[in-house]
């Protein structure tokens, strides 16, 4: 289904606003489980004739009175209409193909309660199926059935102006297996593949989890332990709920005989075919192993990577780099690359095919090659860039150039001819290639500032339909404009960064607007930045600290609510006085210490001084956009895995799959594009909260909001209750969970017998207009009915 109907919005919005947070500790073979602002659209009617409950009748008792109509014993009235509920639920997916489930109407019957060991969380009472309202056609506001469908609802922010985020969790410091290693100096990956709710199955109502290495880099760096070891190549690998950062398992080897896993960026799909994505990872000797979804390994390379380093000092294999998925040979069976080596994954093995021998992508320790058609050949197979070097699916040289560095690649059509270009960084310069033949088409262009450069990214950064080039660098980010009536790359703009040791860490964009015009989001030693595409300015800056290998933070919808977020891996050098070099840049109480971009760096959580393991961030008021619950190797673009609710994928588009063929990514016109994060449709999806309420002659009231729109409604939205008529404020009630597109909460409210008796009272949505916790589509809409009591008669 796609995302522009209701039924999608129900199955797809998901537990991050609360729901559910994860199923937890149980043990598995290898693994240990521990006033709005901005424009507003919406069409009129619709649904809007449910909104309210009215007093009643004279010919109904309280509790059966449904506006000007009496509901039969076996009814209830929902938002005006008496309505027959179904079977009780905790989730949407108990109930029949159609309905969803309302916790509105829930009234304490055993939905299947979870064992109070498992950790799954679930609402405080059950709900009960009711059909999914239909969404209202785009050129009428009612069904023929007199108005019961839902509104088209969206949300625009306004502006470009800086970005405001929150912490939503932080996973390091509460790590409940190993909390010692919590360092993590690789790119994380996101995708759904975890029954977080504990249903039985792996489904759209389950949140996407976050699969990460991580170690123990000892205040310095991977490779600079005195251990006999590098944490390098002796990390664990991790799952944890992106919607808690709960831990869901760890593992800590691949077999009794390995030292652990290198720290390099691990890959996600769907290998085996069997509906659910999984981890491909590399061993501390070279080995490339298949985790399923629940940690257990399942295949083990018949060959390590030829050029890997086995190391105690310095930075060996792992301390960088990351491994791709992608179907080469168009078999059926993918295949995985990590440097210029691929193993393919026929039957049920991993076999080594080939390795290159020249170009590696970044060179020894931070090998990103990337999978692409870049000769656009009959028979579609896909080439490996790596640096100087493209290799065809079976291991030939497509072309090489050893004059140039092997570098960091891209891939974007920046000519937009219709073909590939490969974008090459290394040696603190950048060239553009022709990607059939490696032709220099334009560049060297030379960064400003010191340093080699870091893997690129490809955006439309100034919205004139042209992609640009962003990369970091030791002291500065840039972003560049190819020019080819000049024959030129030119620097758009430079800003001041902080990566003194590495100079190579990697980035990735994303339209947090979703105005056209993305951001740049990187991670250096000291702070995360989001920089202004057009211009660099600076929209948000945040502390964390890493020793930087080529690692990046990334933007995901990493719990499923229909929003992105923000995901930064951090990892604990030394900030102690004299310590790591983040330490200038500190305020202090004396006005000592200077700035960066004009930002001054905050010092880690107590008790460290530093920051360790992932931090989530998510927008103060949740508007950012929508955008894909996957983000699934280092050299990330849309089209190398499938997400059943975009079009970048050709049938058979089934979530979390490696496409056959894979779709050229520049050819579609909402991407060309390269380690940015972006969805076609549904991307300012919206909630709607109404508001409707009873009351009795004793005083006793409830009030009900309900989210009418199409995307999720946080939990903590605050209904106030006026004496009609007045400001008189006699009650209030606040959410205590996210509402799915048709769901309620009903919750009582107090008010005194002689509020009642003033006459009628009404509910009211607030949300502070000076710090808003949501942003709605329709705030027109956020008042009820005047109601009086409702007395037995």
């Amino acid at each position: 289904m796609r995302r522009d109907g209701f039924a999608w919005l129900v199955t797809a919005t998901l537990v991050a606003m609360g729901l559910y947070s994860g199923c937890g500790s149980s043990n598995r073979d290898n693994a240990t489980h521990g006033g709005d602002e901005g424009g507003i659209s919406t069409q009129e009617g619709g649904i809007g004739s449910l909104l309210d409950d009215s007093g009643g009748t004279a010919a109904c008792t309280g509790a059966n009175a449904c506006g000007a109509v009496c509901c039969a014993a076996s009814t209830v009235c929902f938002f005006s209409q008496c309505v027959t509920p179904g079977a009780a639920c905790q989730t949407s997916d108990q109930c029949p193909t159609g309905d969803y489930c309302e916790p509105a109407l829930g009234g304490g019957e055993d939905a299947g309660a979870f064992p109070p060991d498992s950790g799954c969380t679930q609402l405080a009472t059950s709900g009960r199926c009711l059909p999914i309202p239909p969404t209202c056609p785009d050129d009428a506001g009612t069904e023929p059935d007199g108005g019961a469908c839902l509104e088209s609802c969206e949300y625009h922010p306004s502006g470009n102006g800086p970005l405001s985020a929150k912490t939503k969790w932080q996973w390091g410091p509460t790590a409940v297996v190993s909390p010692g290693d919590t360092d993590i100096w690789s790119t994380p990956t996101v995708g759904r593949m975890y029954d977080t709710n504990c249903d039985g199955k792996i489904d759209s109502f389950d949140s996407p989890v976050i699969v990460f290495i991580s170690g123990n880099v000892d205040g310095t760096c991977c490779g600079c332990s005195d251990a006999s070891v590098s944490t390098c190549e002796s990390g664990q690998i991790r799952m944890v709920n992106g919607s808690s950062g709960q831990e869901l398992w760890t593992v800590a080897k691949a077999s009794a005989t390995s030292v652990g896993f290198m720290g390099s960026t691990p890959a996600l799909g769907d290998i085996d075919h069997d509906g659910v994505m999984d981890v491909v990872a590399m061993t501390g000797e070279g080995y490339v192993v298949l985790l399923d979804h629940l940690g257990n390994v399942m295949r083990t390379s018949d060959k390590p990577y030829t050029h890997a380093t086995a190391t105690s000092a310095g930075q060996g294999t792992g301390w960088g780099g990351g491994l791709a998925i992608a179907d080469m040979n168009l078999d059926g069976f993918p295949e995985i690359s990590f440097g210029d080596t691929v193993w393919t994954t026929t039957g049920t093995g991993i076999t080594l095919v080939f390795t290159g021998g020249k170009g590696t992508g970044g060179g020894a320790a931070k090998e990103t090659s990337a999978i692409s058609d870049l000769d656009l050949a009959a028979n579609n197979h896909l080439e490996l860039l790596a640096g100087n070097t493209a290799y065809k699916a079976d291991g030939t040289v497509l072309w090489t150039d050893s004059t140039l560095p092997d570098g960091f690649p891209g891939v974007g059509d920046f000519n937009k001819d219709g073909k590939p270009d490969a974008v090459l960084v290394g040696s603190g310069e950048v060239w553009i290639l022709t990607g059939a033949t490696g032709v220099i088409e334009l560049g060297p262009v030379t960064l400003p500032g010191t340093g080699s450069g870091g893997a690129p990214t490809v955006a439309d950064f100034d919205g004139d339909g042209f992609p640009e080039i962003g990369v970091a660098q030791e002291n500065k980010y840039t972003v560049l404009k190819p020019d080819y009536a000049k024959g030129t790359i030119d620097v758009v703009w430079s800003m001041d960064n902080h990566d003194f040791s590495s100079s190579v860490t990697g980035s990735t964009v994303f339209d947090f607007e979703g105005d056209g015009v993305p951001e740049v989001v990187y991670a250096d030693e000291c702070w995360l930045w989001v920089f202004d595409g057009p211009t660099g300015a600076v929209k948000l800056a945040f502390s964390h600290s890493s020793f930087t290998g080529t690692e990046a933070a990334l933007v995901a919808d990493i719990d499923g609510d229909g929003h992105a977020e923000m995901l930064i891996p951090s990892n604990g050098v030394d900030m102690s006085a004299n310590g790591w070099k983040c330490k200038p840049y500190e305020a202090t109480a004396d006005g000592g210490g200077t700035t960066m971009n004009g930002q001054s760096w905050t010092p880690g959580p107590a008790p460290n001084l530093w920051y360790r393991g992932l931090v989530a961030l998510g927008d103060t008021a949740d508007s950012w956009v929508g955008t894909r619950t996957l983000w699934n190797e280092h050299t990330y673009h849309v089209t190398n895995v499938c997400d059943d609710t975009d079009n970048a994928c050709t049938a058979p588009n089934t979530y979390g799959s490696i496409p056959t063929p894979e779709v050229e990514n520049w050819t579609l016109p909402w991407l060309n594009d390269f380690r940015q994060n972006v969805q076609d449709v549904g991307i300012f999806n919206a909630p709607d909260a109404v508001v409707a309420m009873t009351l009795d002659c004793s005083g006793s009231a409830a009030v009900t909001v309900r989210n009418i729109g199409q995307a999720g409604l946080p939990s903590g939205v605050v209904a106030n209750v006026y004496v009609a008529g007045t400001t008189t404020q006699v009650g209030s009630v606040t959410t205590t969970y996210g509402l799915l597109p048709g769901q309620s909460q009903t919750l009582p409210v107090t008010v005194t017998p002689a509020s009642a008796a003033q006459g009628a009272l009404f509910a009211q949505i607030y949300d502070d207009p000076a710090a808003p916790t949501f942003h709605e589509c329709n705030a027109s809409n956020d008042t009820s009915t005047s109601v009086t009591a409702v007395c037995a008669k």
